[in-house]
């Protein structure tokens, strides 16, 4: 998946997050608040949750887009979450967060609000 900038991005996600069963996936409360801001539907803060509780939350879901931070911490919560996911038969989609190296984005509240 090819994005031409930020707001191409940005619209893709709001089209997709509203899908039925699609579930997006964020480290903490400041994530979740500003994809609110941006529109997106379905999204699912894991701060203080233990890995199997996500599991057993996100069991029913027909996707999960995952957008930790492009950091070391986030990359290590990706990744464990994503396997997890996975094995467990439940698709997940990590275009996204990797679309934003792209638009040199590193935190997801750092994504810029346009009105």
């Amino acid at each position: 998946m090819e994005f031409e900038n930020l707001d191409s991005w940005i619209e893709r996600l709001r089209s997709i997050s509203a899908s039925k069963g699609v579930v997006v996936l964020v480290e903490g409360k400041r994530d979740f608040d500003k994809l609110k801001k941006l529109g997106i539907e379905n999204v699912y803060p894991i701060k203080g949750k233990k890995f199997y509780d996500i599991l057993e939350e996100l069991e029913d879901s027909s996707m999960v887009i995952v957008l930790t931070d492009l950091d070391k911490q986030g990359d290590k919560i990706s990744s464990k979450i994503s396997g997890m996911l996975q094995r467990e038969g439940i698709p997940v989609d990590n275009l996204f967060r990797q679309a934003l190296k792209k638009f040199e984005i590193k935190h997801i509240e750092d994504i810029p609000v346009r009105s």
